[in-house]
């Protein structure tokens, strides 16, 4: 980290975190101001950061996807393609595959999601065992492995770290097994330490796919100490959708003998096997328990290789393995060429590096050590996604189910309706290269599929959550500084989406059913979607996915024109004035949806009735909120709403109310700061001329609802949404209007920090107390408003905070206020 004391660290992560000890070391060079208690933040970020941080229910389930964080402590690079981390014997409600509850392990695959609502992934899971395998180690009609076959562990023999996991298996019992993960960007090693006078065995099991497998196949090569094979799962979310992932491992040692198995039969000395299997719909994988339909003789695809060491004098065995999306193959050529020869410490040692210089990007001080460890963990989760796609020859599977090569780096993986709000602002500030090649990859999709992606995974269209957040995506990250990538395609595929109805209709796709805009038809003609069109929900699955029903009527035309706001910025940025015109008078559409008798924004019917006697905390019509919390949900043309509301003495009461609570879930006419579609309001007080009253509301959103420890987030953590949400809010931002560069701020709660972007350095100080901003300057200069255009400080500067108990008229003036955009276009 650059500017900061070097420090020896000892480091150990358990049940509540972490436990420093800290010598100094000399330096010639002045840390970051910290006087707080713990002394001076330590120079290697690494080593405050807490993986297990979401692993547990830390808040009440909403039914937003639950009340954990949803992520897992294992060994991956920032956005790699590996995530090598254990899975957990009942977390299959846990997106990331470890429940910090749990006592038993399944084994370690090698792909997982950070955070999602939805499981999925969870491929090639491998197991040690220390005993001799005499029979499939597989349940009938049911994925998982038998339980006489789960490990054991607990959180004193654990330890993880960003690039690094460890944990001792059986700790209680005669045989204990140590194990120790580590990642490069498309595979990773494991180091499995036997313990004497056992067998040595090994599961790897090609059926583990947390939501089940259509395909499961492994080949042993014990000349060259090989196992490969590939996965097919899919249904994110229970949808139709597949997708098949590649793997190949190879061992250090010997095979002293092998076995395969197919379902329920093993069969010793078997070299390959390969089961399908059909998955229906509504199969759900429960951990020992079979589901199966009438005829089906399993519900999912089992297969996988037994393999035993000959014991080495204590020596550990030492497995490298790599993934493909494309081939067993290619699988190889990126094992190759990140894994061979390399030993399990250099590897290890590479991807602390990796992850210092990715989590050095931005420097704090001033802060104990529990805020620094949630800065630097939040930072650390809000990096992990989207992952790499392409393979180290550039090729990947596309959308198209074709193979595509590429000279940019391709990307997969996008929570979209999530990461538009804070995560793609946050990414593209940091490193516009690759926010670049995000963006490119989602315009690849597009060419594929012929729809941008709404929530993809692997190379999987899915109709997840609702709008069309590839546009904000795309805009944001233009505004941010991402702008390397094809914009003209870009724009011609945003205009696609925004103006054609349609579906995904290409065999080949693997995407039958997908629309980029469910809704479109009556949304152009209407200016809203009647709420005659709204399809039934049950948790996560849409029964009926079309081009025309759509989840949450309401909810969804709101996005809608905010995606044609983000639209119309993008294309007025390219100078392309004839596509501004022809979107930006959509970004208003938010108003077909007022209801002037209620002040609310409510459903309405085709025939352009609001619901009598509608229950405006209720959630019908909305998507993991409700009328009260959507309300607000006009980022472009806030001074529209506010004058809707009555005024701004009126909008003042109002806001003042929603914050009584402020993580009261969907179902309250309170904030849900756990959750996305508030995210931003806490600093709506900006346009209504009290900015002072947005630094309590964050502040205590910061230091409440999270902490670092397991059970430190307020809900899932969205593929890194919640945790850029805290890192930018922390430092005091908010990308608060999509498609535009416009950061909204409050006093920040680190004291001092240094954000290194790609034009230069810049400071942040005189945050953390509580208190109100009596003045602020940018360069010396005094900034008398609480919002500023990222291209004010793009090229670095210093933004300095002076705080205070007394009344301040600080960017309180009519002028001050943020820009609204009425007519969704140029200028507010």
């Amino acid at each position: 980290m650059r500017g900061s004391v070097m420090r020896k660290i000892g480091i150990l992560i358990g049940a509540c975190g972490l436990t420093i000890a800290l010598a100094a070391c000399g330096s010639s060079q002045a840390p970051l101001q910290s006087a707080t208690a713990g002394g001076a933040i330590p120079d290697d970020p690494v080593l405050l950061v807490n993986p297990f941080v979401g692993t547990q229910t830390g808040a009440t389930d909403f039914g937003t996807g639950g009340g954990a964080g949803n992520t897992f402590p294992g060994a991956t690079l920032p956005f790699g393609m590996v995530q090598f981390s254990p899975d957990t014997s009942f977390s299959d409600n846990f997106g990331g595959g470890y429940s910090y509850a749990d006592t038993r392990l399944k084994g370690f695959s090698l792909t997982h999601l950070s955070g999602a609502g939805c499981a999925i992934f969870q491929d090639i899971g491998v197991l040690p065992l220390a005993k001799t395998v005499t029979a499939s180690p597989v349940p009938p009609l049911a994925a998982g492995i038998t339980s006489d076959n789960l490990a054991t562990f607990d959180h004193a023999s654990e330890q993880a770290q960003p690039g690094y996991y460890r944990v001792r298996l059986n700790p209680a019992t005669a045989a204990p097994i140590d194990v120790e993960l580590t990642a490069t960007l498309r595979g990773g090693m494991a180091r499995i330490e036997y313990p004497r006078g056992t067998p040595e065995s090994l599961l790897v099991n090609a059926g583990n796919s947390v939501m089940g497998n259509g395909v499961a196949s492994v080949a042993i090569d014990p000349v060259h100490r090989e196992v490969s094979g590939s996965a097919s799962s899919g249904r994110f979310c229970y949808q139709d959708n597949h997708y098949t992932v590649y793997f190949v491992a190879q061992f250090d040692q010997p095979f002293a003998s092998y076995a395969t198995w197919q379902k329920q039969i093993l069969i010793p000395s078997g070299t390959s096997a390969t089961d399908v299997s059909p998955l229906p719909l509504d199969y759900q994988p429960i951990p020992g328990g079979p589901t199966s339909l009438p005829g089906n003789p399993s519900t999912t695809a089992q297969a996988g290789a037994v393999l035993s060491f000959a014991p080495q004098a204590g020596a550990p065995v030492i497995m490298r393995v790599a993934i493909s999306y494309v081939s067993v193959d290619n699988a190889r050529a990126n094992l190759q060429a990140e894994l061979a020869g390399r030993d399990f410490d250099s590897v290890h040692a590479q991807a602390h590096q990796a992850w210092r210089k990715a989590l050095s990007q931005i420097e704090i001080g001033g802060v104990a050590l529990p805020l620094a460890r949630t800065f630097y963990t939040a930072l650390y989760h809000a990096l992990l996604s989207p992952t790499v796609f392409s393979d180290v020859n550039g090729d990947y599977i596309g959308m198209n189910n074709a193979i595509h090569h590429t000279a940019h780096v391709e990307y997969a993986n996008y929570s979209g309706w999530d990461i538009y709000r804070s995560q793609t602002p946050l990414l593209a500030m940091l490193d516009p290269q690759r926010g670049s090649d995000m963006v490119q990859s989602l315009v690849d999709d597009a060419a594929q599929s012929g729809w941008l992606p709404k929530w993809s995974f692997a190379n999987q269209q899915s109709d997840t959550m609702v709008g069309d957040p590839a546009d904000p995506i795309i805009a944001s990250s233009y505004a941010f500084g991402a702008r390397n990538f094809d914009t003209a395609a870009a724009l011609d595929a945003m205009f696609k989406g925004a103006t054609q109805p349609g579906q995904s209709g290409n065999p080949a796709s693997l995407n039958n059913g997908y629309a980029e805009r469910p809704g479109l038809a009556f949304y152009s003609a209407l200016g809203y979607i009647p709420k005659e069109m709204d399809v039934p929900v049950l948790g996560n699955l849409l029964p009926v996915v079309s081009s025309q029903l759509v989840w949450g009527t309401a909810a969804t035309a709101l996005e809608y024109a905010l995606d044609d706001f983000s639209i119309g910025r993008f294309a007025d940025l390219l100078g392309k004035a004839e596509q501004v015109s022809a979107i930006s008078a959509r970004a208003g559409n938010w108003k077909n949806l007022f209801n002037p008798a209620s002040g609310y924004i409510e459903p309405r019917s085709a025939t352009g009735i609001f619901l009598p006697g509608y229950d405006t905390a209720g959630g019908d019509g909305f998507v993991e909120g409700n009328s009260a919390q959507y309300t607000w949900f006009v980022p472009q043309d806030m001074a529209g709403l506010i004058a809707m509301l009555g005024g701004t003495a009126a909008a003042q009461a109002r806001l003042d109310a929603f914050f009584k609570q402020l993580n009261a879930g969907p179902q309250a006419p309170y904030a849900f700061l756990g959750n996305e579609p508030t995210l931003f309001t806490p600093w709506l007080y900006a346009w209504l001329q009290q900015p002072d009253k947005t630094a309590p509301i964050v502040r205590e959103a910061l230091t409440t609802l999270y902490d670092d420890t397991p059970k430190g987030m307020p809900g899932n953590d969205d593929l890194g949404t919640m945790s850029a949400w805290w890192v930018l809010a922390a430092l005091g931002f908010n990308p608060g209007i999509p498609g535009t560069d416009v950061l909204l701020l409050n006093p920040p709660l680190i004291p001092h920090a240094v954000v290194h972007l790609s034009g230069g350095d810049l400071r942040i100080d005189g945050g953390g107390s509580a208190g109100r901003v009596q003045s602020l300057t940018l360069d010396g200069a005094p900034l008398d408003r609480a919002w500023l255009h990222y291209v004010e400080i793009a090229r670095g500067g210093t933004l300095r905070y002076s705080l205070g108990d007394a009344a301040s008229a600080w960017a309180t003036a009519a002028a001050a206020v943020p820009p609204s955009f009425g007519d969704g276009s140029g200028s507010p």
